[in-house]
C-alpha cells in the first residue's frame, strides 16, 4: 500500500464553497497527504483561495497556490516557504522562486472526462442571486439544455457537473478555473452590485487570468489557449510532487 503523509492544512471554510473546499482533495490526490484542517497559524500548508491576508507574519509553513484578496495588500511572510502563488498580481513584491497558478486547474483530474449533458452550465458565486435567474430568462425560449450548478454542493459533484457542460457562464473564480481545467469556453459575469459586494472586486479574476496569459474579459465567451493552461497545470503538479516529498521525508 502506498505510503501516505499527514499534514495540517488551512483553507477558508466560512461558508460551504466548492472552490475553497477543493484544497484537501487536491492535497490528498497530488501530494498523497491525509489532511486535517487547522487555523492558518497552526497549519503546515496553506492552499487555494484568497487567503494570504489570513496568514500571520511569522508563519513558517508552506504556501501552495493561494492569492491575495485585495490588490493593495502588502504581504510579508519571511519565514514561509512559498511553493506557488495564484498569479503574478498576488506575487508582486513577494520575493522567491515559486510557481504561479491556481491548484484548481488540476480539478478535472479528480474526476476524469465527463460525458456532456448540458449545453450551458451556470455557476454563480455563492453570494450571487442574480446570475442564474438572468440566464434562465435569456434562454427560456431556447431548446438549449441549461444546468444551474450550486457552488455550495460537494466539490466533486460540482466539478463533475461543470465537466458535463459544453460551456460555462460564471461569477465564481473557481467556476472559471474549473472550466479552464476541462478546456471549456467560459464567460465571466460580474454584475456591478455583486462586484462591489465581493471583497477585492475583480482582482482575483485578473490575477488568475494573468497566470495563464489570458486577458480578463468579462461579459464575453473566452476559450484560453490550451497550451498556456497546460503549462500552468504541469507547474502546479510539480509543486504538489515536491510537497509530497517534503511531507514524507521525516518518515523515511
Amino acid at each position: 500500500m502506498e505510503e501516505m503523509g499527514e499534514v495540517k492544512g488551512y483553507w477558508w471554510r466560512g461558508v460551504s464553497n466548492f472552490g475553497d473546499a477543493l484544497a484537501p482533495f487536491l492535497l490528498e490526490r497530488f501530494a498523497n497527504a491525509k489532511v486535517e484542517w487547522a487555523p492558518a497559524a497552526e497549519a503546515e500548508v496553506v492552499s487555494v483561495g484568497s487567503v494570504l491576508e489570513h496568514i500571520p507574519s511569522d508563519y513558517s509553513g508552506y504556501i501552495l497556490g493561494s492569492g491575495k484578496i485585495r490588490e493593495s495588500s502588502v504581504i510579508n511572510l519571511p519565514e514561509a516557504t512559498i511553493l506557488a502563488l495564484r498569479g503574478p498580481l498576488s506575487a508582486k513584491g513577494i520575493k522567491g522562486d515559486y510557481a504561479l497558478g491556481d491548484p484548481g486547474l488540476l480539478a478535472d483530474e479528480l474526476v476524469g472526462p465527463q460525458d456532456k449533458q448540458w449545453d450551458l452550465g451556470i455557476v454563480p458565486h455563492w453570494k450571487d442571486r442574480e446570475l442564474a435567474p438572468r440566464f434562465l430568462e435569456l434562454f427560456k425560449k431556447s431548446k438549449a439544455k441549461l444546468r444551474v450548478i450550486d457552488p455550495k454542493e460537494d466539490p466533486i459533484t460540482v466539478i463533475r457537473q461543470i465537466g458535463a457542460c459544453e460551456r460555462i457562464v460564471t461569477s465564481s473564480l473557481h467556476g472559471m478555473i474549473v472550466a479552464d481545467a476541462f478546456g471549456l469556453p467560459r464567460r465571466v459575469e460580474l454584475a456591478k452590485a455583486l462586484n462591489n459586494h465581493i471583497e477585492g472586486g475583480d482582482f482575483k479574476f485578473r490575477d488568475y487570468s494573468a497566470s495563464i496569459h489570458t486577458p480578463f474579459e468579462p461579459g464575453i465567451m473566452v476559450h484560453p489557449v490550451r497550451g498556456h493552461v497546460e503549462d500552468v497545470k504541469f507547474a502546479i503538479y510539480d509543486v504538489y510532487q515536491a510537497l509530497e516529498n517534503i511531507i514524507l521525508e521525516p518518515a523515511r
